[in-house]
């Protein structure tokens, strides 16, 4: 197996690369008077939204006319989830790990790391805000 199995450390740099990334532009902004947590969420639905819902279109597709019900269910569920950027929360509810045999049958299992990245940028932007209250006082952040 290696020193790095089962590529969970690209998985770990990208998370720390991208929370760098939006850290450094939350703090760009308020540093210039900028900041604004409408346009920081509103950024980041249409980077990755439209996306999302092209894949999930094109999944429904093919879906339809290649899939059993059971599995074009299956297919539905990990849809509903990708959507709303709960994958992650889909298959540790349902199978409780990413390696269970019932997670072959979610096309969309590969959304789960979307999914917990999208939830972290749901409250960090609001947890960064907290942590530095006491050194910044801007009263147009929303």
């Amino acid at each position: 197996m290696g020193y790095f199995p089962l590529g969970y450390l690209g998985v770990d740099v990208f998370f720390v690369i991208s929370g760098f990334l939006i850290t450094s532009i939350l703090y760009s902004d308020l540093i210039m008077n900028k900041l604004s947590i409408r346009r920081f969420y509103m950024r980041r639905i249409r980077r990755i939204l439209p996306l999302v819902l092209v894949v999930n279109v094109v999944a429904l597709l093919i879906g339809v006319f290649v899939m059993l019900p059971y599995d074009l269910d299956k297919l539905c569920q990990s849809v509903i989830a990708t959507n709303l950027f709960g994958n992650n929360l889909l298959e540790y509810v349902s199978s409780g790990s990413y390696w269970s045999l019932r997670n072959e049958y979610r096309p969309l299992i590969h959304t789960w790391s979307l999914g917990i990245e999208e939830q972290f940028y749901l409250l960090y932007p609001l947890l960064f805000l907290v942590a530095l209250k006491n050194k910044f006082v801007s009263t147009n952040l929303f």
